[in-house]
């Protein structure tokens, strides 16, 4: 393995590695997403500040929270009702957005809802019969009351609020509460996030950003009800809340969501602007967001690595996220086959995985631990962050190897009810008998038997 690290005048993150055999792989991912001593340091501050917060939360409630808003959001506020958007709000947002855009969310929101329901297919209510005779019934049961997180403040993120609602309505939640955090001074929240909101039927939402608004949706406070389940992502503080209110049993969350990440795998005859208009695109989102591409081609990694400069100098002139795009980290991978390419690209287990090879379908669907595989070359990243209906709040750091994005199951609770009969429980005694013995639990058998003693 090799390594090159390269700071060009654009000041963007470009990391090069080169792997030539299995053994290499590992270490170029773990190259990859190591942190820096910085990172770790940084991020055990995290966890102590949030755990301040969360206690806080917890005790004092809406006085806490207020005092939270004030400090993080700038909100000039003295009661804790007032960060609820009121109804004069959702009016006055329809009039800030054009034709085109209401529409235009209304089309995401019935593509994201269309394969929520083909999703609900699989959860109809089954009942069946065991081969000894008991009775098994199965149904999924929606959700009460689900939070959702919406990163805000001066972003507006519309696509993140037909993500989380759109599957929880089909799933057939009751309540839907979303938080965000306000533009800072003004109070306001962006007008397409409620626009998207209200055609989602959202109950609440509330003008409350990081660690805070976790809190308050995981314990509750005097105005706020608590919820099951929190889902959406957020900034290292909204992940740090979501981890710690999971871990104490406080409430559900959909997964733990990092900095937004795409693997593109390519070979000589892919097209390199359309790779580096990917990676740049997504590059958008910041907050070292992972960005790479891996071929057995050096002459598509230097045309593509061109591309990227030239469409980030087109960036400086046009002033478009410039600095997000520096704060992201951008790397080549030169593997000495295709086939160490695929190894690579499912040892990496990418958020995102882009095919833009000419592979066989069977190779495709051995690539199953990605988030999600984007196949093709007109199947670019944006088209499912926003429109292709399959949901863009996926894992990320590597956990996309054993779970899934987000989507009705994550919303419903599985409900078994077992019915045994007089003949099936006979047939299970010998069984149970046996069973018990072995983990020296004798009660278990006659709990059973005693069913069938004379008299009963």
């Amino acid at each position: 393995m090799s390594f090159e690290s390269k700071l060009n005048p654009l000041r963007l993150s470009v990391v090069k590695y080169s792997i030539s055999k299995c053994s290499d792989i590992d270490l170029v991912v773990d190259a990859i997403r190591r942190g820096s001593k910085f990172q770790r340091r940084k991020q055990r501050e995290i966890e102590n500040e949030v755990s301040k917060i969360l206690s806080k939360i917890k005790r004092d409630r809406d006085k806490a929270l207020i005092q939270f808003e004030r400090k993080f959001d700038f909100q000039k506020i003295s009661t804790a009702e007032s960060l609820r958007v009121k109804e004069s709000e959702f009016r006055e947002a329809y009039s800030k957005l054009d034709s085109n855009q209401v529409h235009a969310i209304k089309v995401a929101y019935e593509q994201i809802s269309w394969f929520a329901k083909t999703q609900m297919r699989r959860f109809a209510r089954k009942k069946l019969v065991t081969p000894l005779g008991f009775e098994i019934e199965e149904t999924y049961l929606p959700l009460e009351r689900v939070g959702g997180y919406v990163p805000g403040g001066n972003a507006s993120y519309p696509s993140t609020v037909l993500m989380i609602c759109a599957p929880s309505r089909v799933a057939g939640v009751k309540e839907i509460v979303l938080a965000t955090p306000p533009r800072r001074y003004d109070g306001r929240v962006s007008a397409s996030v409620l626009v998207a909101a209200d055609l989602c039927g959202v109950s609440d939402v509330l003008k409350i950003g990081g660690a805070q608004a976790i809190a308050a949706l995981a314990y509750g406070t005097q105005w706020i009800k608590k919820v099951d389940l929190i889902a959406g992502p957020g900034n290292a503080y909204v992940t740090e809340a979501k981890r710690q209110v999971c871990a104490s049993r406080e409430v559900l969350i959909d997964g733990l969501a990092g900095p937004t990440e795409l693997l593109i795998v390519a070979d000589a005859h892919s097209n390199a602007k359309f790779i580096a208009k990917d990676m740049i695109s997504q590059a958008e989102h910041g907050n070292i967001t992972l960005c790479g591409v891996v071929s057995n081609s050096k002459e598509l990694l230097t045309t593509v690595e061109e591309q990227v400069l030239s469409i980030s100098t087109e960036s400086i002139r046009k002033s478009e996220r410039l600095e997000q795009i520096r704060s992201s980290r951008l790397f080549f991978v030169k593997t000495s086959s295709m086939k160490l390419a695929i190894k690579f690209a499912r040892a990496f287990a990418p958020e995102h995985l882009e095919m833009m090879t000419s592979i066989g379908k069977e190779e495709e669907e051995d690539l199953n631990t990605a988030g999600l595989v984007l196949s093709g070359n007109f199947t670019p990243p944006s088209s499912s962050d926003y429109i292709i209906g399959t949901n863009h709040i996926l894992p990320t750091g590597g956990t996309a190897r054993v779970s899934a994005g987000l989507g009705v199951e994550n919303f419903l609770k599985r409900v078994t009810i077992a019915t045994g009969h007089k003949k099936c429980l006979a047939r299970s005694l010998n069984y149970i008998s046996t069973l018990a013995n072995l983990e020296g639990l004798p009660n278990h058998y006659s709990a059973a038997s005693c069913r069938f003693e004379t008299g009963e």
